[in-house]
């Protein structure tokens, strides 16, 4: 105990029998304070006079201290510290364990391995080391957070799940991206593309300008608006009943003049003002022109015939068209035939009509609307530009196998349909 506790009653005058003085228990208890003294007494480490260790401590020896650990009697039942009463700094050179969650208000300062189930850092956090996660893991909570990345990435990026995230979106976009590789991309929008080396295998569709500095190896359909000549001209030529040439190099227009109409297997030349001049003969020529008429056929034919008289025919057939729908949308083309068909599937949501005659040509057509046969009762929306009588449109049949019949027709380049009603419910 600190000094040591002597013995102040030396003459043993404090005992059985004697007379105790005032001085002698004096003496005594200042001797005891001594020992018990704040700054000199009282230390308990376990030398002589000091007296032995204390090695627990506690209402219930609580926390237990030996030479090597400070550890709690009984596990998860004392704390260090409460909520409001708290230690200042904690120096450890060796490693820290948790088992539960840890909550940081201050900076985290780690020099050895951690090991902790769940962190809660409500300040900063910086790793000097190399830090390694195991486990999911989340990065900001807000796309107001960012991510610095100064390092270089030693791994390859793989979504988890294919075809489901986004790299960069309409507004935030990456700026440059470096290649060296292949790139791998289903569906491309490229605003400016500087290729050194282009390969495509499958369809390219250029809705732009395309400016080549090189040679273009491809089979080119659809039409140019500008070009440059031809490096070697070619021959036009056309064979058959009527025949031609003419030299083509994409410089200028050219005129190719035919000659060969067959009257009786003997090929001639002749301008149309000269045919003219056969008109109404009743002569042989005129019953060859006539044998020839009779035979004409025009079955394969696939351009417009323009007839600026009467065309008066016994009888005629036009083209049956059945269209369908997809995804809500069903389209009509005009030039397909002047009556369709369209079982209903779905709900039609979009319906075009597309590719009617120029303003001052009337066109019309039937449309036959047929139910399905588990009476989904599917509606049509009618394109805006269709005028109903009373600007009502009919209700469609909702029956099994209902059969609805529908007439419309435009003379000014379909800006606006007149649609009829035919019959509905029809046996």
């Amino acid at each position: 105990m600190g000094t040591g506790y002597v013995r102040a009653d030396t003459a043993n005058n404090i005992s059985n029998g004697n007379v105790i003085d005032a001085d002698d228990l004096d003496n005594e208890f200042n001797a005891v304070e001594a020992a018990f003294n704040a700054s000199t007494g009282h230390t308990h480490d376990g030398t002589t006079s000091e007296g032995a260790p204390i090695e627990v401590i506690g209402p219930s020896q609580d926390i237990v201290a030996t030479a090597s650990v400070l550890r709690p009697k009984t596990t998860n039942t004392v704390d260090l510290g409460t909520s409001s009463l708290k230690y200042k700094d904690a120096y450890l050179a060796g490693d820290l364990s948790l088992g539960d969650a840890a909550t940081i208000g201050g900076a985290l300062s780690v020099t050895g391995t951690s090991t902790l189930a769940a962190v809660s850092v409500s300040g900063n956090q910086t790793n000097t080391g190399n830090l390694t996660v195991n486990g999911n893991t989340t990065l900001g909570d807000a796309a107001t957070d960012t991510v610095t990345v100064n390092a270089d990435v030693a791994s390859n990026l793989i979504p988890s799940v294919d075809d489901s995230y986004d790299l960069g979106a309409t507004g935030s976009e990456w700026r440059d991206a470096y290649i060296d590789g292949t790139a791998y991309i289903d569906t491309g929008s490229i605003d400016t593309a500087n290729v050194t080396t282009l390969a495509v295998s499958g369809d390219a569709t250029v809705t732009g300008d395309l400016t080549v500095d090189g040679s273009i190896n491809a089979t080119v359909v659809g039409v140019a608006s500008t070009a440059n000549a031809l490096t070697t001209a070619r021959t036009i030529t056309i064979a058959g009943v009527t025949s031609g040439a003419a030299n083509f190099d994409g410089s200028a227009n050219i005129t190719i003049t035919t000659t060969g109409l067959t009257l009786d297997g003997t090929a001639v030349t002749a301008t149309g003002a000269e045919l003219n001049f056969v008109d109404g003969v009743t002569s042989n020529i005129q019953t060859q022109l006539d044998g020839k008429l009779s035979s004409v056929d025009l079955s394969s034919y696939t351009g417009d015939v323009d007839i600026t008289g009467e065309l008066v025919v016994d009888s005629y057939n036009e083209t049956f068209g059945t269209i369908t729908s997809s995804s809500g949308t069903a389209t009509i083309n005009c030039e397909a035939g002047n009556v369709f068909s369209l079982t209903l599937s779905e709900n039609v949501t979009s319906f075009t009509w597309s590719n009617p005659p120029s303003s001052g040509t009337a066109y019309g057509f039937s449309l036959k609307i047929v139910q399905d046969a588990s009476a989904s009762g599917y509606t049509i929306t009618w394109p805006t530009s269709v005028d109903w009588p009373s600007a009502t449109a009919p209700t469609l049949t909702s029956t099994a196998n209902a059969v609805d019949q529908f007439v419309f027709y435009t003379h000014n380049g379909g800006v606006t349909w007149y649609g009829f009603t035919a019959g509905l419910d029809l046996g």
